[in-house]
């Protein structure tokens, strides 16, 4: 169940203290876009957004977008930010975070993800050795695929929850 536990877990990535990130040498952050930053039918960045990122790049630290969608919605996303994008990334395979690594040049300890799903961020980025940050999704309305996985990710948050590992909606409010 290590693999399906976050790091930090958040309501919403505006409450990311980006400073902290920072302090603990985080240099990269890697975010989802569908459901984490904004509904999955939502085709670019809002202006909450496009605040947080720039608070990202403030502290010196890179954004990349990471994504198990489309390259064109994707990439669309991405566009105005200048930021390396990888769709149809196959979460939570390796493949894509592998690629990944090696094209930015980062060490495992100094990446962070951030997403909303257990079944494909948290479990992806767990397996690389990335710092993980689980947001509640923004959006309850989700892709048909995404509704799967959130069946599965319900009895995963159960089995957390009676380990005492996770509990859904009890945000950390523990300094990063």
């Amino acid at each position: 169940m290590k693999l399906f536990t976050p790091d930090y877990y958040v309501e919403s990535y505006r409450a990311i203290d980006v400073e902290k990130l920072k302090q603990r040498g985080i240099s990269l952050l890697v975010c989802d876009i569908d459901n984490t930053l904004v509904a999955h039918d939502c085709a670019h960045p809002d202006d909450d957004v496009r605040t947080f990122i720039q608070k990202v790049k403030q502290n010196d630290m890179q954004i990349a977008f990471v994504s198990n969608n489309v390259k064109e919605r994707v990439e669309t996303f991405a566009k105005e930010f200048h930021a390396p994008c990888y769709p149809f990334a196959k979460k939570p395979l390796k493949l894509t975070y592998r690629k990944m690594v090696k094209e930015l040049g980062y060490a495992p300890q100094q990446i962070a993800v951030l997403g909303d799903q257990l079944l494909t961020d948290m479990l992806g980025a767990n397996r690389m050795g990335f710092y993980t940050i689980l947001t509640k999704p923004v959006a309850k309305r989700d892709l048909k695929c995404t509704k799967i996985n959130r069946i599965f990710e319900n009895m995963i948050f159960q089995l957390l929850e009676k380990q005492g590992k996770l509990k859904r909606g009890n945000y950390d409010d523990k300094i990063l």
